[in-house]
């Protein structure tokens, strides 16, 4: 599937127009604040660009997708369904906006998009997500969006939480 729809967003494949939206994303000190060791150089997002593109999309990984606003079409930030690195059996959705877009429900509308793709499209049985334990506003999002605190876990850079939330009926 390269395209999911929420009430205001779109969330598309990348292409090559979106690569400097994204490598903006990934550079940006406030929106990499809590993610792993925090901004990327931009070499290093170069290189996951090339990544997702040369890579993932040829291999057919579809699931990490450039978000856009239904109203006028800007470039609100980035979505992903993937397997978590160190968990490759436990699927994680991820998001990451503009600060421009923070404060708009953005981020739970698209938590809350990933979490019924993920039981509707993909088929999984439960979906998790990593916050660290200090990102309030994250974790805000993801209690929205149905799930719920599962464990502490540790990294190089601390403590951070495991959030998930279960297919409701299990049995199928």
């Amino acid at each position: 599937m390269s395209s999911i729809e929420t009430d205001r967003l779109v969330l598309k494949l990348y292409t090559d127009r979106e690569k400097s939206d994204l490598i903006g994303l990934l550079t940006d000190p406030a929106v990499m604040r809590y993610v792993d060791k925090g901004p990327l150089s931009t070499a290093q997002a170069e290189r996951l660009w090339r990544k997702l593109m040369e890579e993932f999309y040829p291999q057919g990984v579809d699931t990490i997708w450039a978000v856009f606003a239904k109203d006028d079409g800007r470039y609100v930030g980035n979505a992903s369904l993937r397997p978590r690195p160190e968990r490759q059996s436990d699927w994680e959705i991820g998001y990451y906006l503009k600060p421009a877009e923070w404060g708009k429900g953005f981020a739970t509308e698209i938590a809350s998009r990933l979490v019924r793709f993920a039981f509707e499209n993909a088929g999984l049985r439960e979906v998790y997500a990593t916050v660290d334990k200090e990102n309030f506003s994250s974790i805000k999002v993801l209690e929205k969006s149905g799930l719920k605190f599962f464990r502490k876990e540790y990294d190089d850079e601390g403590v951070f939480f495991v959030y998930r939330l279960e297919y409701p009926d299990s049995s199928l």
